[in-house]
């Protein structure tokens, strides 16, 4: 008896600090601009004044927050708001101000807004961009925040609020900003409610609702404030438990939505068995999970569940089992301590994820629905329950593997605990669809969805005398319960239209490969941010023309005038850059059949020498390791050409592959020794010294795994932090941990195209195809708009050895269109693509069917010397050196050297790349060097990093490929010596 006593105290005091009533509402973030400094932190902006409207009707809210910011600095910045929204929400309206008028923005493809925004910010005009990036999250991008100036945004929202275990309805705003706001104003109204709303967590007492003809009122206006708590409106669901609206429609049709009240008593209990599976998901991003909640909903779990078999598996950019704890009489506190001590690290990849590793008849997977760093569906044969505590959850993500599991995905930022179990404890009932089915069309949630017991049905009426509808609920096998929803004409704020349009886009959205078109379709037409739907406003009236975008209503006159005056050119597109291609190889040809042979020199007394004209040592070139073919056979006749039998040469990096798939070893070969007499080149890549404290300080470390997590804490939002360490651990041989730490990278910022590259870098470096293929094809879907997107991607299948998918991938670049702008920044990148598509043609590993290129574009241009630089930002100039032998420096200013160094366009504006090429090395050293020259950003980014590849006898059969990447500071110009040629 008195160890059931003790046992009992126990399990009180481990619990005694889990609420499950008082965590209603999760803890969201406040949505703030951010522009990065150098340090990683992100002072710079300032909110200074914010408003915000909240209008509810029954279970409908839409919210609209006004936020003006201040510059604090002395430059131009672009300014970056990235906010999460609740699950199925979108934001639908978006407003910037335009010579001090907020001017509502405009749907657009997204891909598109992204081109025409950064075309425009380029001419230092006024453009801003809202888009959804991955998850359920939303970004701006506002340009410019004026020196020492201010800018105003305006986001709004609508969502379908929940009932929870109270049976209520709960509103949730996130307050808790950090800093104090200048002038701070809040309203919020209810609508026609039969009872009054009241605050269950509130800023402070003054904040009371006021009633009048049953419409409910709240505001407080405050100046040098600091709002440090939420907002959570608790609304009494009315007496009538299902009600529903129609607005009508041109055609005589109309939207409705319907919110319905499930009166079933007792729902089916799940069967659980004695043993469940845990995925616990211990990637970076899980610190941003809500623990505290997670853990509540396992103690209730195993309150219910006292006595289980629980398997363990751990998640980041691997999967394996952990531990088998037993669970008895409810106490589960060996787990939730393991738990505890967990460190978060790495990016996350949910293809690691198999049957066979954990062996429980059901999985509890919690995780964010975002899978950083691989493919993002799991491969297992028992029920799922996706449990998410993250607001920057891929709700999306979360609910298909669910489903396609046949499990359950539970939200946990919008519910109770006490809900939240329900949920994940009973059999769900199945939305079957209304019994008046003539009358309705266009029906969302689709039949066969489960739904909780308040549900809202959303779709469109054929006629305008249809008064009722019947919602029929049931279990797969009958219908259990028929619900009448009466329909009431609305001609309020609220728009039925979008609500509907937002509910079929989240039906859509679990498969959204499948439904892009249609998306992107709906997005444009109802104005919602969608995975390929952004919200555009531009400045002048001339853009709106000119990128053929219709504006908003109080532009339409206008935009109309002058599309009918012809009076502004539409954007002329460059069609493609095949006939600059043309020229670029017939240069091409004629540089290489040059004959760059010295000329006999007499000597000159020593210090009569200029320092700027270097001494030229007198020496033959090198011949050429082999024979090539005569370039006079190639044809010049413009026609398709298509490639067979075409052989293909080794590899041009060897790579060790272990058998666990982990890391590839990269070992090249320096052929030291003379293979016919002939002069064979070396490449030596120097070690770059780091004078970093944290890395001085996890050197002298006995554990520097422990250390380096200590630290973190400090440099948390430091890209080259990240990029150090593990290079640190891969020089140690410790490839596992090194792999783990660079892919931290990915899940620093959602959809940053600018870190992926970073990691694409290194990974190519290190060997690793596999991930870099991922990596680049993640950055190509972001940013298709750039060659250098499709450059990357091609290279890692080059990498992969998919030639043929590589050659079509270049092809491409010269084939798509692109914006004047675009055009103009990435001058010169058809000389890299050419000479890549030719040394493709040139390998000899197996056979390249039914390539279809141009037939002039086909040279065979061996060369001793092949160095490119590719780097990560944009507006960001970056400069190759090569000096030779006779000290002669090949670079912007002096692009071809007296023995025939070539170097190709000067990139000043974009991602590069810079090719150098030389046909014949003659014998001595060639030091290579980067050189930081400029940058125009408009954020204050940390260092921008560049990777340099280095080759030896490229296209000749036998190329030889080094890698390197580095971190180069933008605070100062400076040149890093990367690597050397030995000939």
């Amino acid at each position: 008896m008195m160890k059931k006593i003790i046992i009992i105290l126990l399990s009180l005091l481990i619990f005694s600090n889990v609420d499950t009533k008082s965590q209603i509402k999760p803890k969201r973030e406040v949505p703030t601009l951010k522009v990065k400094n150098d340090k990683g932190q992100r002072n710079s902006v300032q909110l200074v004044k914010l408003q915000i409207d909240v209008s509810i009707f029954g279970n409908i809210a839409k919210t609209s927050m006004t936020m003006t910011f201040a510059n604090m600095t002395d430059r131009d910045l672009e300014g970056e708001l990235t906010f999460p929204m609740p699950e199925g929400v979108s934001v639908s309206g978006y407003a910037l101000d335009i010579n001090g008028k907020l001017r509502q923005a405009v749907p657009i493809d997204k891909n598109k807004g992204t081109e025409i925004f950064e075309s425009i910010e380029t001419r230092r005009v006024d453009p801003g961009l809202l888009e959804k990036v991955e998850g359920n999250n939303f970004r701006t991008r506002i340009y410019p925040l004026p020196a020492k100036g201010k800018r105003t945004v305006q986001i709004s929202y609508s969502e379908n609020l929940k009932t929870e275990s109270d049976q209520a309805l709960y509103y949730y705003l996130p307050l808790n900003y950090n800093t104090i706001i200048d002038n701070f104003d809040l309203a919020v109204k209810v609508y026609q409610g039969n009872q009054k709303p009241n605050f269950t967590e509130q800023l402070d007492e003054t904040l009371l609702f006021s009633e009048h003809n049953h419409n409910y009122t709240a505001t407080l206006q405050r100046q040098h404030y600091k709002p440090q708590k939420n907002i959570t409106i608790k609304i009494p669901v009315t007496s009538k438990l299902s009600t529903g609206l129609k607005q009508a429609n041109q055609d005589g049709s109309f939207y409705f939505l319907a919110n319905a009240r499930i009166n079933l008593t007792k729902p089916e209990q799940k069967k659980w068995g004695n043993q469940v599976s845990i995925i616990w998901d211990k990637s970076l991003s899980g610190k941003n999970r809500d623990l505290e909640k997670e853990f509540a909903l396992l103690n209730e779990f195993f309150k219910k569940n006292p006595d289980m078999i629980v398997e363990l598996g751990l998640l980041d950019i691997r999967f394996k089992k952990a531990q088998i704890f037993r669970i008895e009489k409810g106490n589960w506190s060996a787990l939730k301590n393991y738990l505890n001590q967990l460190s978060y690290d790495g990016g996350t990849d949910y293809s690691q994820v198999k049957s066979g590793v954990l062996h429980g008849t059901n999985y509890l997977f919690f995780s964010d629905g975002l899978s950083t760093f691989g493919q993002s569906q799991i491969a297992l044969d028992r029920p799922v329950y996706c449990i998410s505590s993250s607001n920057g959850s891929d709700y999306a993500n979360l609910k298909q593997i669910a489903q396609k599991n046949s499990g359950k995905m539970i939200n946990l930022t919008n519910s109770s605990i006490d809900q939240a179990f329900i949920n994940l404890s009973t059999v769900d009932l199945l939305f079957l669809g209304i019994k008046e089915q003539e009358g309705f069309e266009e029906v969302y949630p689709e039949k066969g969805t489960p739904v909780q017991s308040y549900f809202s049905v959303a779709g469109l009426g054929k006629h305008d005398n249809l008064k009722q509808m019947t919602l029929l609920i049931g279990d797969g096998q009958q219908i259990r319960q028929e619900i009448k929803v009466a329909l009431t004409p609305d001609n309020s704020e609220i728009n039925l239209q979008q609500i509907w349009a937002q509910q079929k886009i989240e039906t859509l959205d679990l498969q959204y490969e499948d439904h892009r078109e249609e998306i992107e379709a709906l997005g444009k037409q109802f104005g919602i941010v969608t995975r390929n739907t952004s919200l555009i406003v531009l400045e002048e009236i001339a853009d709106y023309v000119r990128y053929n975008i219709i504006p908003p209503t109080e532009l339409l006159a206008e935009f109309n005038a002058i599309k009918k005056e012809n009076s502004i050119e539409q954007e002329k597109r460059v069609s493609d850059l095949l006939t600059q291609a043309q020229q670029n190889i017939e240069e091409l040809r004629s540089w290489w059949n040059t004959d760059f042979k010295q000329k006999h020199k007499y000597p000159q007394r020593k210090e009569s020498i200029s320092p700027t004209q270097p001494a030229v040592v007198q020496e033959e070139p090198a011949p050429r390791p082999m024979a090539r073919q005569d370039e006079n056979n190639m044809a010049h006749k413009r026609e398709d050409y298509r490639i067979s039998e075409v052989a293909v040469a080794d590899l041009d990096t060897k790579a060790a592959i272990t058998n666990n798939n982990e890391l590839m070893e990269v070992v090249t070969v320096s052929r030291l020794n003379s293979i016919n007499n002939e002069t064979v080149g070396k490449i030596s890549i120097p070690e770059i010294k780091e004078d970093n404290e944290y890395l001085r300080e996890i050197a002298k470390s006995k554990d520097p795994y422990k250390s380096y997590l200590q630290l973190r804490e400090n440099y948390m939002g430091t890209p080259n932090f990240y990029f150090d360490i593990a290079n640190f651990f891969f020089k140690k041989g410790d490839r596992e941990q090194a792999l783990l730490i660079l892919s931290t990278l990915a899940d620093l910022e959602i959809e940053n195209a600018d870190l992926y590259k970073t990691i694409s870098y290194k990974l190519r470096e290190w060997g690793d195809y596999d991930k870099a293929l991922f990596i680049t094809e993640k950055i190509l879907k972001w940013r298709p708009m750039d060659p250098q997107s499709h450059r990357d991607y091609a290279l890692s299948l080059q990498d992969k050895g998919r030639y043929e998918e590589a050659i079509e991938e270049l092809y491409r670049i010269l084939t798509q269109n692109y914006s004047p702008e675009a055009a103009d920044r990435d001058d010169g990148i058809e000389e890299i693509i050419l000479m890549e598509i030719n040394n493709l043609v040139s390998l000899k590993k197996a056979a390249l069917n039914n390539i279809t290129l141009d037939k002039k574009l086909i040279a065979d241009l061996p060369v001793d010397i092949r160095v490119v630089i590719n780097w990560n930002s944009q507006n960001t100039d970056i400069d190759l050196w090569v000096t030779d032998p006779n000290g002669e420096k090949c670079f912007y200013s002096n692009p071809a050297t007296a023995i025939g160094g070539r170097l190709s366009n000067d990139f000043t504006g974009g991602y590069g790349p810079e090719q150098f090429l030389l046909k014949k090395a003659q014998k001595g050293k060639y030091k290579i060097e980067v050189d930081f020259y400029d940058d125009s950003s408009l954020t204050l980014a940390g260092p921008a990093s560049v990777m340099a590849e280095i080759y030896t006898y490229y296209s000749s059969g036998r190329q030889e490929r080094k890698i390197t990447t580095l971190y180069l500071d933008r605070t100062k110009e400076q040149n890093t010596a990367i690597g050397e040629f030995t000939f």
